[in-house]
């Protein structure tokens, strides 16, 4: 066996129960293997505060050789020492180390050492530390005088609670470098007015140098008043001795968007006011709106955790930023909600929500904007954009399919709150106004597309209330996207909860439904597994049979309702044995669309074909009649003008249907 290089330098461990110490034993190297310091990489820095790493990838170095000398990698010498402080190894089966630096036994806060290791060797190290130390230890001030520079600080109304010393050594950031104070560290708490610190006293000079809020991050449980739920749980955090709507557990903030600009020198949103209240539960009027989006929001996060084991909208625990009482200008106004994501100035991602007024509070429209399914809509938004394929375009039937998906999800997170939920869609949201003066009480229905006053949706593919998708701008909603959402809104409540009737095309459906809970699991596989930019409702459809293959098996009863499903909205043809064709419609073609003279042509390529035709109500109006293969003319002279449904069926494929307009 060949001799370990080593330095053989005492370690000193510290133990739960106080400062006793031992020296850890020489590491030893595997049969024919030689480790040295000089395979040690190089250590790059990245910040004043001490901030580095180190890639030992490929270098053959276990953790206990680099534990004995972490002295030489760090360039520190005998007044430097390490102190292990825990250990643990995470499920892809990496372990975790983590050392304290400590300068001549005494400790230098936040410096750190992090050992990551995988079968039996380092992979990385990083952490933070200062190496450039002059430092000899001062006689710590007293109790007495510690407490006076406290009292001075916080100036409390009643009582004041001091912990014991600890000595350290502090690091200041003053920029380009790391200012170092011996210290005595003390954690302080003030009832009245509220305001926690935990100080670092200069034992030179006797100053604070530094202090950190304790109360300025920390969560309060709290009841408090939403705008349409009544009382909710939420969590909000102390700030300036009050309370501010902010949950630092699940990385939600909820501010004032009245003021709402952009930096367009430095990136992200300007001008933005807290949302505050003297007790940790709101109850003003005037916050409603705000707590219900804050609440909403918090529901949203916990159905993503707990359903889809994603964390914040992006999976790496970011940010979610909502702003209450924003105008979006228009005539639209304070009357919306929207999720804004773009990369410009650096990047801005947040959900906006208005107020329910024009021009000021002038007009107003709606009630806020702001529904626990609305919220939930828009945070849905966001994850749909990084479904890790491209998102949705948000045009046409991808569009309709992005509104759609959103619905959903949002949906799905309000039953998940089991607040009152239900099928509607901002139920609450419009109210009696000059514009409609008896308006839905919701703006969207999933369970009754066709039933809203203003905006009726679609509950059939090309059926009544259908939008064109053609030429999809601003003035078309972008080729109906909040319109034809109406499709997969309804083949979402069939999978869930079940349905039977007939639809605009002649279908005639039974479905059973499987519950929420698994159709919100296909759904949201299928957005991320199989759904492209371009995503139509036939893809859609497919996606969602590759979803439920998955899940729970090509012929699983699951599979057998969500054909059904997709069938009472118009497509497909319900039958798990028989294949349908992606592009089934192509082998169709009807002209000349508007229809002129009561005559159009039908051309047909395929065998045993017919078709019927109906009105947008979904009254057939003319009966199904045999299509031969090539031209076919077909006369509906007696025909009044207006817009038509065409129902071409074939052996073998999905039945389709195409809209035409009889002039």
């Amino acid at each position: 066996m060949k001799k370990m290089t080593t330095l053989a330098k005492a370690l000193t461990f510290v133990l739960a129960t106080g400062f006793t110490s031992f020296t850890l034993v020489q590491a030893q190297s595997r049969p024919g293997s030689e480790t040295s310091v000089k395979d040690f990489p190089k250590v790059s820095a990245t910040s004043a505060m001490g901030n580095f790493s180190a890639s030992f990838s490929g270098r053959d170095i276990t953790s206990d050789f680099l534990a004995n000398h972490l002295g030489e990698l760090l360039g520190t010498g005998s007044d430097h020492s390490y102190r292990f402080l825990k250990k643990n190894k995470d499920e892809l089966g990496i372990i975790h180390s983590v050392y304290e630096h400590y300068y001549k036994g005494v400790k230098v806060m936040d410096d750190m050492i992090l050992l990551h290791e995988k079968d039996g060797r380092l992979i990385y190290v990083n952490g933070e530390i200062i190496t450039d130390i002059n430092l000899a230890p001062k006689q710590q001030p007293t109790l007495q005088k510690i407490r006076t520079v406290i009292l001075s600080d916080l100036q409390p109304k009643g009582k004041v609670t001091i912990s014991n010393i600890e000595e350290v050594i502090t690091k200041v950031n003053n920029g380009r470098k790391a200012s170092l104070y011996h210290t005595s560290k003390v954690e302080a708490l003030s009832v009245k007015p509220l305001k926690a610190y935990t100080y670092y006293i200069d034992n030179v000079s006797g100053k604070v140098v530094k202090k950190i809020s304790r109360v300025h991050d920390a969560d309060t449980p709290s009841q408090s008043a939403t705008y349409y739920k009544g009382t909710q749980s939420i969590t909000v955090d102390s700030y300036n001795s009050q309370y501010r709507l902010k949950d630092n557990a699940r990385n939600i903030h909820t501010r004032n968007g009245t003021n709402l600009d952009i930096d367009t020198v430095n990136g992200g949103i300007i001008s933005v006011e807290e949302y505050i209240s003297p007790e940790a539960n709101y109850t003003a009027d005037d916050t409603k709106p705000a707590v219900e989006v804050h609440w909403g929001m918090k529901n949203a996060y916990d159905y993503y955790m707990t359903r889809h084991n994603r964390n914040s909208f992006d999976g790496n625990g970011a940010q979610i930023d909502n702003y209450y009482n924003f105008d979006f200008g228009g005539f639209t106004g304070g009357a919306n909600a929207a999720a804004l994501d773009t990369p410009l100035y650096g990047g801005i991602v947040c959900m906006l929500y208005g107020n329910g007024t024009l021009f000021g509070g002038i007009f107003t429209i709606t009630n806020p904007v702001v529904g626990i399914d609305v919220a939930g809509h828009e945070y849905s938004h966001l994850i749909i954009g990084r479904n890790g394929l491209g998102g949705l375009n948000y045009e046409g039937e991808s569009g309709a399919i992005n509104e759609s998906i959103a619905d959903m999800l949002g949906t799905a997170i309000e039953f998940y709150s089991g607040s009152n939920p239900n099928w509607t869609i901002g139920e609450g949201i419009p109210t009696s106004s000059i514009l409609n003066p008896s308006p839905s009480p919701y703006m969207r229905s999933m369970s009754d597309p066709n039933n809203v006053d203003p905006g009726p949706q679609p509950d059939t593919y090309n059926g009544t209330h259908w939008a064109s998708t053609d030429n999809p701008s601003e003035d078309n909603d972008r080729g109906g996207v909040h319109t034809n959402s109406g499709v997969g809104n309804y083949w979402f409540y069939l999978l869930s909860q079940g349905g039977s009737g007939t639809n605009d095309i002649g279908n005639a459906y039974n479905v059973t439904g499987i519950t929420i809970e698994k159709a919100e699991k296909i759904i949201y596989r299928a957005l991320h597994q199989y759904m492209t930019p371009n995503t139509t409702y036939l893809d859609a459809y497919n996606a969602t049979k590759q979803a439920v293959t998955d899940l729970y098996g090509a012929s699983s009863n699951e599979q057998q309702q969500n054909v059904k499903a997709w069938y009472g909205v118009g497509i497909g043809d319900g039958v798990l044995a028989v294949k349908e064709t992606i592009r089934a419609e192509d082998s169709f073609r009807i002209y000349p669309n508007p229809v002129k003279n009561g005559v159009f042509t039908i051309e047909n390529n395929k065998n045993n074909t017919s078709f019927e035709m109906y009105d947008m109500s979904g009254r057939l109006i003319k009966t199904a009649q045999k299509l031969g293969k090539g031209t076919n003319k077909v006369n509906i002279g007696n025909t009044h003008k207006g817009i038509y449904l065409v129902k071409i069926t074939s052996e073998g494929s999905a039945a389709i249907t195409k809209k035409i307009i009889v002039e």
